[in-house]
């Protein structure tokens, strides 16, 4: 404990200002010595891991994959693979917004929009800032007259997506509500 204080109050002036304690800044790189690494050793903690690295991939690196899988299924539009891609990662991680989301864009393209929306609706209360999410919406709300709502959509997903990244998916949603204001 007397270490400790030493070490602490060897980097902070423990003047009585209103700030608390100040930090002071050394004037030259200092020169570890012997006694001072020993010191620090005595308090700093070993951590061992509680659980074994293990040889498998983790967990995270299979859903990489199948997420990547998935989604360049459903760029070459084969939709029904991009399903089943994405259902596997779902089963897997069931709290992962980007599958969903994902899954609804493939079932929008195969024309099953009541199940697009209830992935993208599910997609929406893990996470409410995908932008692709709204983008899909909005176009099923178009699809079904609801223009209001594919208008509020399509500016929200104009908003949230990544110009850069998602490139692609922006170029739709800023055409798509170029046609609902003509």
């Amino acid at each position: 404990m007397i270490a400790v204080t030493i070490i602490v109050c060897s980097l902070l002036s423990c003047d009585n200002n209103s700030n608390g304690a100040t930090l002071l800044v050394p004037t030259q790189e200092p020169v570890p010595t012997a006694n001072k690494i020993s010191r620090e050793t005595e308090i700093t903690p070993t951590i061992t891991p509680t659980n074994p690295i293990s040889a498998s991939p983790t967990p995270e690196i299979e859903a990489l994959f199948l997420y990547n899988r998935g989604l360049n299924l459903l760029r070459s539009e084969q939709f029904i693979e991009s399903v089943n891609s994405f259902s596997t990662l779902i089963k897997r991680m069931p709290d992962l917004a980007i599958a969903y989301k994902s899954r609804g864009a493939a079932y929008y393209h195969l024309e099953r929009y009541e199940l697009a929306k209830t992935d993208l609706e599910k997609a929406l209360t893990l996470d409410e800032d995908l932008g692709g999410t709204h983008l899909y919406l909005g176009l099923i709300h178009k699809k079904n007259g609801n223009l209001v709502e594919a208008k509020k959509e399509l500016q929200m997903a104009i908003h949230l997506i990544h110009p850069i990244r998602e490139t692609e998916e922006l170029l739709i949603a800023e055409s798509s509500l170029a046609n609902l204001e003509h």
